[in-house]
């Protein structure tokens, strides 16, 4: 469901789930992050491309993965937000190719990246609130950083559909291209990345984010809690059995 693939000192994974639009199902998440865990201390990585099979970068979170959580009296721990730290923690490069939908987690993982390359027809979306729940994987932190919260709140709260050049305008997105072309241009993006040297590039990442990575952490595990409480709400029970039927 995650394809791997490494050219050069360049590791690409591909979410590979068309069928489902490429939602995320736990098994996904673990591969995803075992995968960049792999990769963070591996020589021979120097930066990583994630992307969508399709035209679809992922739809989020597998909606039947949410419904069982919602009611297991005793869940196990999120694989989603193991996979957000993973991001976190990852001092190689990312790059993320976005073409389609970004929905969710599809959104939301996309501000612990470093270059967001999105096509003209991506669309993203962060339906937290219609679902009962609440923003997670840092948002509250991380999105009011990169978009301003005027912004944020449009994008968490109102739960507004922005397109790939809404995207690059409210900084989101880092550019745009044609339809089609979002991974050609992020392995190009990522070969330029994997030519310089991979100490500079991993202490420099690390420099950028180190004035609001305690904070983000810190955002994680408040948002995990509501978010666990909410999962179990009948609010967000009734959202998702509407969304079942449909």
């Amino acid at each position: 469901m995650i394809d791997i693939q490494q050219s050069q000192r360049v590791l690409h994974l591909v979410i590979n789930r068309p069928g489902k639009k490429n939602a995320l199902t736990r098994n996904m998440y673990e591969q995803l992050s075992a995968a960049i865990t792999r990769a963070n201390f591996d020589e021979t990585v120097s930066a990583i491309v994630i992307s969508g099979a399709g035209d679809v970068f992922t739809a989020g979170n597998d909606l039947e993965d949410f419904r069982a959580r919602a009611t297991d009296d005793n869940p196990e721990p999120s694989s989603g937000l193991a996979f957000i730290e993973t991001l976190m923690d990852c001092d190689t490069p990312v790059i993320a190719a976005v073409e389609g939908l970004a929905i969710g987690i599809g959104t939301t993982l996309l501000l612990h990246v470093d270059v967001v390359v999105a096509a003209g027809n991506a669309k993203f979306k962060t339906a937290f609130v219609d679902l009962g729940l609440v923003p997670e994987a840092a948002s509250t932190v991380t999105m009011p950083l990169h978009l301003g919260a005027r912004r944020a709140t449009d994008l968490l709260l109102l739960g507004e559909l922005i397109t790939g050049k809404e995207a690059q305008e409210c900084g989101l997105a880092s550019r745009v291209v044609e339809d089609g072309r979002a991974v050609a241009e992020a392995l190009s993006l990522a070969g330029n990345l994997a030519d310089k040297p991979r100490e500079a590039l991993r202490a420099s990442k690390r420099l950028i984010r180190a004035p609001w990575r305690e904070q983000a952490k810190q955002a994680l595990e408040r948002e995990r809690e509501v978010f666990s409480e909410r999962l179990r709400s009948d609010d967000c029970r009734a959202a998702l059995d509407r969304l079942a039927r449909r």
